[in-house]
């Protein structure tokens, strides 16, 4: 299968008016764009030098990621993009379209946990990138932490503003740190607040609302989401294979 091929499944699971709206060349799109054939694409959240240097080991066609290089890491950001030009390597990369989708990372986050949607939070120009659910039944905050621990497969940290059992939480995956995601949380009468970035005001405003805060790593928070798009993009692309490249855990 070409590039442009790959293209155009990639974005057949997005709305018209989500890409259109996010098509400024820096929330989807390309780096080093070649058309040519893709038969091995390697994917993961991040692009480092680490992650294309094992696409390189594994012979991989295209590296398809959340996250673009970011524009702000200067010498990092022009060192991956002259990695991709020597090594003949496409990038993909799909970050604020898939957030605000139901089975990107936030949506796929909450169904792992048994989490049901019931309201959406943490909006931007009428775009949602978490949700508030409920569990079945009520859980104790220790449950709920050994709950997001398996799902993350990592330790988290616990700020406890609450002894209640646990019914409602908010989840925003990612960046979640900032303080309308929060209030959105509260004011649906979330019990515990689960996300994978933190700041001083976060913390301060959930310990004086009484809401107990939960923090996984920004890149652990969204990987289901990036392995879920994935495999909508694997089923129409049988004869491609598909290998995880492995982030590093440094949050």
């Amino acid at each position: 299968m070409k590039t442009k091929d790959f293209e155009l499944i990639a974005q057949s699971f997005f709305p018209n008016e989500t890409l259109e709206f996010f098509n400024d060349g820096t929330q989807f799109g390309f780096n080093n764009m070649v058309d040519k054939e893709i038969k091995k694409i390697g994917y993961s959240v991040n692009l480092t030098m680490d992650i294309i240097n094992q696409a390189k080991d594994a012979s991989v066609d295209l590296i398809l990621t959340h996250h673009n290089v970011w524009e702000d890491h200067f010498e990092m950001r022009e060192d991956c993009l002259k990695a991709l030009r020597e090594n003949q390597l496409i990038h993909y990369f799909n970050h604020l379209p898939l957030d605000s989708m139901p089975f990107g990372p936030t949506g796929s986050f909450a169904q792992a946990l048994g989490v049901k949607p019931i309201e959406k939070i943490s909006s931007f120009e009428g775009f949602y990138f978490g949700i508030v659910g409920e569990f079945k039944s009520p859980i104790s905050l220790t449950q709920l932490k050994e709950k997001v621990e398996k799902v993350l497969d990592h330790k988290v940290r616990i700020w406890k503003h609450h002894d209640r059992l646990i019914k409602r939480v908010g989840i925003v995956s990612g960046s979640g740190k900032d303080l309308e995601s929060l209030h959105d949380a509260v004011s649906l009468q979330c019990d515990a607040y689960i996300t994978g970035e933190k700041k001083l005001s976060a913390l301060l405003y959930s310990k004086h609302m009484g809401l107990n805060y939960i923090l996984g790593s920004h890149t652990f928070t969204e990987l289901g989401g990036m392995k879920t798009y994935v495999n909508l993009i694997k089923d129409k692309m049988d004869e491609t294979e598909f290998i995880q490249l492995n982030d590093e855990f440094i949050e």
